[in-house]
């Protein structure tokens, strides 16, 4: 069954509750109460008093407003971070920002300096294997004219292959070491101040260099079984320090 269908039937007492208020409101031939009509509709002649008296139905029609309200809030306004297996984590030092020797293939004549690459990790709280997940990058505010990267997979860190999907293993280490990590930003800093930023995407052709700036960006990932992850993240030029990348928040959604 897959996780829509979860929803679907997760949302049946809502629908009950707003049938009830429907059948409370209506009624199918003359009684003293609309309830007690409904009954003898069903063939039910000998209704309790109590169900004809005409205040039932103002009753009926307000407890089913309240368990509606109260499940749809259950349902659709919760959190939901605590039934989650899976998180998207930002810390400091490496892995999550791992500092290589690079060169700046955007410049004609290679500029040799510094390549950071800024890293989120995929986090399973569960005894479980979550597989098949598939990490994207789904907005960039203050998106770059001609920037293509989103809607596509962030590339998984040291994968040489191209590989969209992994299997996020339970987490033990209290550290995170042993989480799947992902590329998310790569930082150049070259010599006399100059610098640039492309987000690890694939296809890597749509990865193109874009202006060093303050970005907003939200990460989703998501397994085979529906458990889901979205981060939203900020990155931020700091004067006379490399950026930072920071998590502005994230939610987890259990699957089935």
């Amino acid at each position: 069954m897959s996780v829509y269908w979860k929803w679907v039937i997760q949302s049946i007492p809502s629908l009950l509750c707003g049938l009830l208020m429907l059948l409370s409101t209506v009624t199918p031939r003359q009684a003293r109460s609309n309830v007690e009509a409904w009954f003898i509709y069903f063939g039910i002649e000998n209704v309790p008093p109590w169900l004809t008296n005409k205040s039932i139905d103002t009753w009926i029609y307000w407890m089913a407003f309240a368990g509606f309200c109260v499940w749809a809030i259950h349902l659709y306004m919760r959190v939901n971070v605590r039934n989650g297996k899976l998180s998207i984590l930002i810390h400091e030092g490496e892995p999550w920002v791992q500092m290589n020797p690079g060169v700046d293939q955007s410049q004609a004549t290679h500029t040799t300096g510094q390549l950071y690459t800024y890293r989120v990790a995929l986090v399973n709280s569960d005894d479980s294997t979550l597989r098949n997940v598939e990490v994207k990058l789904t907005s960039l505010e203050k998106k770059p004219p001609n920037f293509h990267a989103v809607g596509n997979h962030l590339t998984l860190r040291q994968n040489r292959v191209g590989t969209t999907n992994c299997n996020v293993y339970p987490t033990k280490d209290p550290q995170y070491m042993d989480a799947v990590f992902v590329d998310v930003f790569r930082y150049f800093s070259g010599p006399e101040g100059y610098s640039s930023l492309s987000v690890a995407s694939l296809p890597e052709d749509s990865h193109r260099w874009i202006p060093v700036d303050t970005y907003d960006a939200k990460i989703v990932a998501t397994s085979e079984s529906g458990e889901m992850a979205i981060a939203n993240i900020a990155f931020t030029p700091r004067a006379d320090q490399i950026p930072e990348l920071r998590l502005r928040n994230m939610r987890s959604f259990a699957g089935r």
